[in-house]
Order: C-alpha cells, then structure tokens, then sequence
C-alpha cells in the first residue's frame, strides 16, 4: 500500500538546540525551456565523515514530530558520535513530550541540486521502524509546486531491501521496494544518487537498483533540497500498513553513518571510490 503523505515538516529549532558536544550545519517545477531549473543552483560539494558534527553545516531536529503518524519526537540525545568517523542516529524508548519514544534526524543548513549524493550505512531493524536518507525541500513558504523529494527508505520489517520513492510538487505514489542481497542491518554499504536534469538512478556498492527518466507528462523533482538522515518509529493503524506494527525489542535501535558526500554536476570527485569518478 501507498505510505501516507508526507506532513509539511516543521522548521528547526535555532542552533541553541544542537549538542554542545556535537558541534551541528552547512547553500524545483519541472524543468523550463526558458532557463536553467533551480536544481543547477544549491550548495557545493563536500565530503563528510563525521569527525565531529559541524555547526556549519548541520541541524539537530529536537522537540518536535513530523505528524500523528510518528510515534516518537526528534531529540537531540539520539544523535551521537560514539566514535570520530561514526555518527549514530537512535531510538529509545525513552519518552519525550508526548510521545513515548525519542528517536532522532539531522539535516543540512544548506539545500543541494543536481549531483551525486553518496552515503555509507548500516540501518536499524524492527517492525514499524524507518531509517532514511533523502533530499527534502517542503512546501514551508505555501507553495506546494516547489515540494520535492527523492529518497532511500530503508523498513525495519525488512532490512534486505529498500523502498525507493521520489515526489514532485508534492505528488508522490512513485514507490519501489528493490532487494539489496544483503542484510542492510547488519552489513554497512555504500548507497547512491544521482540526480540529473533528465533522470534518477539509485544504486548500492555500485549496483544500479532503479532509474526512472524524466517525461514531459512525468516530470522528476528541479528544486534544491536539504539532505536529511533520520531514524523514527511509527504509530496508528494507517502507518502499519506501510510500516508493520511497531514493536520496540526492548534495546535501543540504532542506524549508523560514516560517511555522507555530495558531488554537484560538473565537479570532480571527492573521494577515492566514489561512483562519481567513473
């Protein structure tokens, strides 16, 4: 079944809310024949592998939910790097405002268009548990055409696969689940994007999974985005349909990130092994 529509996602809290022992920061309509689209704009390039969380360039969500299908608020405890190189992003069942889990997600300051974005992961595992990766620029200034996502959503029903879904201009319903081969829960790998004017492709460790071509009845998503990791639980009958009943094992649930980089189109690559050097 369809998941349901992604809420306007609130704003962010101001920096006071980031972990002091975290330093955390960063810069659409399909395309027009008049100009370039809005994606050739957005932030440069970079690589980053979680030495520390950067003021900069990242946001901590905390005390808020996205909608009364989670189950959790976003906390900024959740977020950790246990480890320079490794950055967790938990769930707990650890009640904060009104929800009886705290769970957590980070995003960039900036947004980002056209390129390649990569990530290494390994997700968590539970039924009724999301751990994601995506690009995310919502409708928070009312205009709704400018609402586009790509993402990379990882099931904890099922953690060897991954459901592959992108919107534009709000409108979605373009959901795959791809089999990976592997267990994502326990094997870390390399996952892909790469947004282009004219397509979408999703890999893993370098294995094309899908791609999807731009039409003229089917346009893709032109508009820069925030880049956003988060883990979260859901709640209520209609979510479980998508999710599987929540179940929390009684341990925290944790998905972990050691890297995550960026490579506009047109730049070189930043990193020896990245399939932007092919």
């Amino acid at each position: 079944m369809t998941r349901p529509r992604r809420p306007i996602r609130r704003a962010c809290l101001a920096a006071t809310l980031l972990l002091p022992a975290l330093p955390v920061a960063a810069g659409d309509d399909a395309p027009k024949p008049a100009g370039p689209a809005p994606a050739f704009q957005g932030g440069g390039s970079f690589v980053e592998t979680f030495a520390s969380l950067g003021d900069r360039r990242w946001y901590v969500s905390d005390g808020w939910v996205n909608g009364d299908h989670q189950g959790c608020t976003w906390s900024h405890q959740r977020v950790q790097i246990p480890t320079p190189g490794e950055l967790t992003l938990s769930l707990t069942d650890s009640p904060y405002k009104d929800r009886a889990f705290s769970c957590a997600e980070i995003q960039t300051k900036a947004r980002y268009g056209y390129g390649t974005y990569e990530i290494r992961m390994r997700v968590g595992a539970a039924s009724g548990l999301v751990s994601a990766f995506f690009t995310y620029n919502g409708p928070e200034d009312g205009d709704r055409s400018t609402n586009d996502e790509i993402d990379f959503e990882f099931l904890g029903k099922d953690p060897k696969g991954v459901q592959l879904n992108y919107f534009t201009g709000g409108a979605g319903e373009h959901e795959t689940v791809e089999s990976l081969g592997f267990d994502a829960s326990t094997t870390m790998a390399d996952y892909a994007l790469e947004w282009l004017p004219d397509r979408l492709r999703w890999s893993v460790n370098g294995r094309l999974l899908r791609e999807v071509r731009a039409r003229p009845d089917k346009p893709i998503p032109s508009h820069p985005g925030k880049i956003m990791l988060a883990i979260w639980i859901g709640q209520g009958r209609d979510i479980e349909s998508w999710l599987g009943p929540a179940r929390y094992p009684g341990r925290p649930i944790a998905a972990t990130f050691e890297r995550i980089a960026f490579t506009k189109l047109g730049d070189p690559c930043g990193f020896k092994g990245s399939i932007a050097c092919r």
